[in-house]
C-alpha cells in the first residue's frame, strides 16, 4: 500500500514537473513593439557607413538603404516609422543639397522591417570636406525605441548604437596606405591619381590594390607610364597641370 502511495506521488510530482517544463518553452510576448536600425556587414551590426565618390569618379549621386526592423509580431496594416535628422555636428551634411529622405516611412502590412533609403549627391565641396548624415529613430503611436545599445566589448566600453546611424561621405582621394613613393610617383595628388587610373584602364579601387602591392619594377613601371604621358601632354604644347595651376610632376627618380 505505501508504495503504491508512493508511485502515485512520484507519478504526480512527474506530470508537474512536465507541464511547468512546457510551460516554461513557451514564454509570453508581453513587449510593446520597438524598432532600431539593423545594418549588418559580414555577420556584424555597424551604427555608421562610410561612403565616398573617389572610387566612382563618374558617379554623381548613390543612394544607401539602412534596414530598420520591428520587434514583436508582424501587424495587418502599414505603421509608420518616425526618425529625424541631427545636424548639430560641425560638418553636419545639408538636406536637399547633400542628401535626400523621403517624405514618409513605414514598416509595410504583415511585415517587420522596411528600409529607409538616403539619397546622396556628389558636390564639388565633398572633395575637400567630410559630412556627415546622422540619423535617429523615434518613438511614435506605432513602435518604441527602448532597444538603445548592442554591447560588442563591455570591457573596453564598445557599444553599437541601434537608434542612430551615422553616414560618413565625402569625395576625397587619399594617399594610399602603402606604396605610394614619392622618388618615383612625386607628391600625391587626387587628379594624379584619377588620371593613372584613366591611362592605365584600371578603377581607382583597382589602381589602390595594385600601387599597394607592386613590387619595385611594377612601382617603376607605373611610373614610367605616366611620366610617357606627361612628356606627350607637354611636348603637344598641353602640359597637365595640377588643381592649384602647378605642372603635375614626377619623382626624382622619373626625371
Amino acid at each position: 500500500m505505501i508504495s503504491h502511495l508512493r508511485y502515485i506521488a512520484g507519478t504526480a510530482a512527474m506530470l508537474l514537473l512536465m507541464a511547468s517544463c512546457r510551460k516554461a518553452e513557451i514564454p509570453t510576448y508581453t513587449t510593446s513593439d520597438d524598432i532600431y536600425f539593423s545594418v549588418v556587414r559580414d555577420y556584424v551590426t555597424y551604427d555608421t557607413t562610410i561612403v565616398t565618390f573617389a572610387y566612382t569618379p563618374r558617379t554623381t549621386d548613390t543612394t544607401m538603404y539602412l534596414k530598420i526592423a520591428a520587434l514583436g509580431k508582424p501587424a495587418g496594416r502599414e505603421r509608420n516609422v518616425s526618425y529625424r535628422v541631427v545636424d548639430t555636428a560641425a560638418n553636419a551634411a545639408v538636406l536637399h543639397k547633400h542628401f535626400e529622405l523621403p517624405a514618409k516611412l513605414a514598416v509595410p502590412a504583415d511585415s517587420v522591417s522596411c528600409y529607409l533609403p538616403v539619397v546622396m549627391h556628389k558636390t564639388e565641396d565633398m572633395s575637400k570636406r567630410t559630412f556627415s548624415i546622422t540619423l535617429q529613430l523615434e518613438p511614435n503611436n506605432d513602435f518604441q525605441t527602448r532597444l538603445q545599445l548592442l554591447v560588442k566589448d563591455k570591457n573596453n566600453n564598445r557599444f553599437t548604437s541601434l537608434l542612430r546611424h551615422v553616414i560618413i561621405v565625402d569625395n576625397k582621394l587619399n594617399i594610399p596606405d602603402k606604396g605610394w613613393y614619392e622618388d618615383f610617383y612625386g607628391p600625391f595628388t587626387s587628379k594624379k591619381m584619377l588620371l593613372m587610373g584613366e591611362l592605365l584602364e584600371l578603377s581607382i579601387q583597382d589602381l589602390y590594390n595594385k600601387i599597394g602591392s607592386a613590387d619595385p619594377g611594377a612601382t617603376r613601371f607605373y611610373a614610367n607610364y605616366l611620366k610617357t604621358y606627361l612628356k606627350d601632354m607637354e611636348a603637344a604644347g598641353t602640359p597637365v597641370q595640377e588643381d592649384d595651376g602647378t605642372l603635375m610632376k614626377l619623382g626624382k627618380y622619373m626625371q
